[in-house]
């Protein structure tokens, strides 16, 4: 069983040739020594950028192309015309990174890493690197460290491995020195985990910010998606997701704790919040409805208040 863990070596062969070396990497893993397997996507609508974006979390599998493919074509497109992948994986399989690169390359995609993300060897190197447009915003890190060849419990480079990698990213843009900086230092057991200043100011080529991360807003909204993603109900994800919602939802909740100060019967404010909650709030699917329901729910709290 051949295992492998990322960063590249020299050379740029052609595309087709990076592909005929790929057959001979088949059983090559390239990610976090023990990270648990299970590459999965979903689609996250961002309310404040008004599109559905693809979050794709866990081990890279063969069979996670035809999966994205199937999700890319749920997604929206940004005003460059890409679809957003949101990466958040230890790693995984390399022909089944290249395989996903393949199906990547016949949508167009805009790769991010974003707050509480992380994309590590497989991910970082191959899934990453080979977006139309690439971006680390927030918190979000990438892993690197040298393919890696394991057999039994020892672990050797597999220089093969870098050059493939080497080959495809710097084919992508990124500079030679950038693809090659973390191979000799970190081994299989070792993580060089690089944050957006390392890797867009530091590894030449390596970020390639689109338009979403020129304005401060669409940035910001950008950088929360990960996070938002993993909300449960549709009205906490659209709050968590939007500036306007989120202020007045902190808007409210300033309100209820001023109102229930002064209030002659807390226990029933209380049950009335409930149940504006569970009636009211939860009943919304859209911004709009959530607008009116919170803006509505203030008024009356204020009147309250005044009585």
């Amino acid at each position: 069983m051949r295992s492998t863990e990322h960063p590249p070596a020299k050379g740029a062969p052609a595309q087709s040739s990076i592909r005929r070396l790929l057959g001979w990497l088949c059983f090559t893993v390239l990610m976090i020594p023990g990270a648990a397997p299970g590459m999965d996507f979903k689609i996250y609508y961002q309310p404040q950028l008004e599109l559905k974006m693809v979050i794709g979390e866990g081990r890279i599998q063969e069979g996670d192309a035809e999966k994205f493919l199937a999700f890319a074509k749920m997604a929206d497109r940004d005003d460059e015309g890409l679809v957003i992948l949101v990466l958040n994986s230890p790693g995984g399989n390399v022909e089944a990174a290249f395989r996903v690169v393949d199906a990547m390359d016949h949508v167009r995609v805009y790769t991010t890493v974003p707050d509480s993300a992380r994309c590590a060897s497989a991910c970082a190197s191959i899934l990453f690197a080979s977006g139309e447009r690439r971006s680390v915003v927030g918190t979000g890190l990438l892993g690197f460290h040298s393919c890696y060849r394991r057999d039994g419990r020892s672990y050797a480079e597999d220089s093969l491995c870098n050059e493939i990698i080497a080959a495809n990213a710097m084919q992508r843009g990124v500079s030679h020195a950038g693809i090659n900086r973390f191979v000799k230092q970190y081994g299989a057991g070792d993580m060089a985990w690089v944050g957006r200043d390392a890797a867009c100011k530091s590894l030449q080529g390596l970020c390639k910010p689109g338009l979403l991360e020129i304005q401060r807003r669409t940035k910001t909204a950008l950088m929360q998606s990960f996070d938002c993603s993993k909300l449960i109900s549709v009205q906490a994800q659209l709050i968590c997701g939007d500036a306007e919602l989120a202020g007045v939802d902190k808007a409210l909740a300033e309100v209820y704790g001023q109102t229930m100060k002064v209030s002659a019967n807390k226990t029933r404010l209380r049950a009335d919040q409930r149940a504006w909650f569970r009636n009211s709030r939860n009943a919304c699917g859209d911004k709009a409805c959530l607008l009116r329901s919170y803006h509505l729910r203030i008024d009356e709290l204020k009147r309250m208040r005044s009585q």
